[in-house]
């Protein structure tokens, strides 16, 4: 089951998130979404999410905003720190409304609760072909003159730094994204992109070959003028070989 997590306070996201790995080990966990934007943004790239669990309360508004673009079908779990927007989740395939702190036990019910609803509909469409999935293809940029459409044949790497995630360019140059690298992730293709650690995602074009050093980790070298150094654990190393041979 793939879960979407709506929620702009870190804290609370790992402690919800330990709490879904406890109840459903094989659950798939995408976020955090920390703002109303972040939420549109996804909403037009993500596909296949079995379940919401949603903040309302996040930096930039209500995710109330963000999620009436989500699919009907897929059921939501609210939280908030009051009940005050209890009657509008009504709007939406609301199966429970849970105050801060989370409590496990309720979450575990209405984890269970999807999984019912989510369940018929996977046995009814077993048959049924899984169409494609639709990967992001651009992003756009603020710039102080207007927006930038970038082009992914245009991507040197996106890394993250300072709590900050930028993309940079074949050109030098360098924008901020307003999104964390594990968002980002999900959203490309897994064949041209790769999460290579907790810093960067390369796209394959860029990679220019592998070096192993005496301490068992591999060097990936990108292609340009002083590219970064790029590390990859021992645990990776298999996972980084065999994508660069596909």
């Amino acid at each position: 089951m793939k879960i979407l997590v709506f929620e702009d306070e870190i804290h609370h996201y790992h402690i919800l998130r330990t709490m879904l790995e406890k109840i459903d080990p094989t659950g798939y966990v995408v976020g955090p979404i920390s703002s109303v934007k972040q939420g549109l943004d996804v909403m037009h790239y993500l596909h296949h999410v079995d379940l919401i669990i949603a903040d309302i309360q996040l930096n930039d508004g209500l995710s109330f905003d963000a999620l009436k673009y989500a699919p009907d079908d897929v059921p939501i779990i609210f939280t908030s720190s009051s009940s005050d927007h209890a009657f509008r989740a009504f709007d939406f395939l609301s199966l429970s409304y849970l105050l801060k702190p989370v409590d496990e036990y309720r979450l575990r019910i209405a984890i269970e609760k999807a999984k019912r609803l989510i369940h018929p509909c996977e046995q009814n469409n077993t048959d049924t072909p899984v169409p494609d999935v639709v990967y992001r293809e651009r992003f756009v940029v603020k710039t102080a003159k207007g927006d930038k459409v970038i082009l992914f044949h245009n991507v040197w790497y996106i890394v993250s730094e300072q709590k900050t995630t930028y993309i940079r360019l074949l050109d030098g140059t360098s924008f901020p994204i307003d999104m964390p690298l594990d968002t980002i992730a999900h959203q490309l293709d897994p064949r041209k992109f790769k999460h290579v650690n907790r810093k960067y995602i390369v796209p394959i074009e860029q990679v220019s070959g592998t070096e192993r050093l005496s301490n068992g980790r591999l060097r990936l070298c990108l292609s340009g003028e002083n590219p970064p150094e790029i590390f990859i654990s021992r645990t990776r190393r298999n996972e980084i070989v065999a994508w660069l041979g596909k």
